[in-house]
């Protein structure tokens, strides 16, 4: 098959993006946040069950909300419909809005008053744990921060899009990843490489496969999906085979203690960050993570207790790794060596008191 490399990645591409929202098989729409600003990010959160918010401001799916850089609580509950498939995952979609400036807005997720994960514009889907999956009616509370775009413009609003409980098709997911990751390797390849031609005609030939007929979404999509995944694994095999190498990578996230917010947001990013690590190790058994920072790992303690303790037990089973060493990551160009020196002490001897 001859390929115009002009039109080829682009029509592959409108593919992937066609059949992208099917990979939630069904969807449950959640009842309309009730939104409170809060005065900073340190004030306490209203999470209880006997908090009154009917007075609060409702947040429609489809409308703009919030204000720049403005803290925020927002409640709702939801249900997992008891006919849904039990063998396959269910999630929170939380597509709370764009501030186009890194993560924000992004929120600490409670689940009946406990903290679970964060919501942010990375993190738009958050797994229900399997004990939620009861029939019964759970509170929701994200507790975060709107954040603002770096031009500074105090004007910018979010924009709600409808929040779901969804139920998630595996195959589907797994067939829009590899689907996308042999797209962009082609389009990193030199168009006189045979390889970038043997991988479009694997996606050409595999989304034949593939049941796209009006309606969108009916059973015969899902069940043409396997042998289409099938014919993709296939193509990519022939294209040739894989380097002789290893890629090994842990987990890691540096959080500045002092820059474009207050030490208050610190405080909760902190907890919003690690929540995500948490729920990626019970994903993923061979995933690590590892923190440099002692202050950080002890903000919690206070703020999150029930964080800190999954965090103890994690460093416990060596996937959560305490590396560095120093109270806070420094500015070396600005530190001097005595300083940087007190640093790494607290940091060293924090970490062998509280975690190890």
């Amino acid at each position: 098959m001859l390929h115009k490399v002009r039109w080829t990645p682009y029509k592959i591409a409108q593919r992937i993006r066609l059949i992208e929202p099917l990979v939630y098989r069904q969807q449950s729409p959640l009842q309309p946040f009730r939104y409170q600003a809060l005065s900073s990010p340190l004030e306490t959160p209203p999470l209880g069950a006997d908090v009154d918010d009917s007075g609060w401001e409702v947040i429609q799916p489809k409308t703009y909300w919030g204000v720049w850089r403005k803290d925020f609580i927002l409640r709702s509950q939801f249900q997992v419909p008891a006919d849904w498939n039990a063998d396959m995952p269910v999630a929170l979609f939380l597509p709370l809005g764009d501030s186009k400036d890194f993560s924000h807005p992004e929120a600490l997720t409670y689940i009946d008053g406990h903290p679970y994960a964060s919501a942010d514009r990375h993190h738009q889907e958050i797994l229900i744990p399997e004990n939620f999956r009861d029939g019964k009616t759970h509170a929701l509370a994200l507790h975060g921060w709107a954040g603002g775009d770096s031009d500074g413009d105090q004007s910018a609003k979010l924009y709600m899009r409808e929040c779901a409980v969804v139920q998630i098709d595996p195959e589907t997911r797994e067939f829009v990843a590899t689907a996308r990751v042999a797209l962009e390797v082609a389009a990193e390849l030199e168009d006189n490489d045979p390889v970038k031609g043997l991988l479009y005609n694997a996606l050409d030939e595999t989304f034949k496969v593939l049941d796209t007929r009006d309606p969108l979404g009916k059973p015969e999509f899902y069940d043409s999906v396997p042998a289409a995944l099938q014919t993709l694994k296939q193509g990519i095999a022939a294209a040739g085979a894989p380097m002789n190498v290893n890629v090994i990578g842990i987990g890691h996230a540096h959080i500045d203690v002092a820059w474009l917010w207050t030490l208050g947001q610190t405080v909760r990013k902190s907890g919003r960050t690690f929540s995500n690590v948490l729920r990626l190790m019970e994903q993923f058994d061979d995933y690590k993570f590892s923190q440099s920072q002692a202050q950080l790992t002890n903000t919690p303690k206070t703020i999150t207790p029930e964080i800190f303790e999954q965090i103890k037990q994690r460093v416990a089973e060596g996937r959560w790794e305490t590396m560095g060493g120093t109270w806070v990551e420094p500015d070396c160009n600005a530190i001097g060596a005595e300083s940087l020196a007190r640093q790494f002490l607290l940091g060293r001897n924090y970490f062998r008191k509280t975690l190890w």
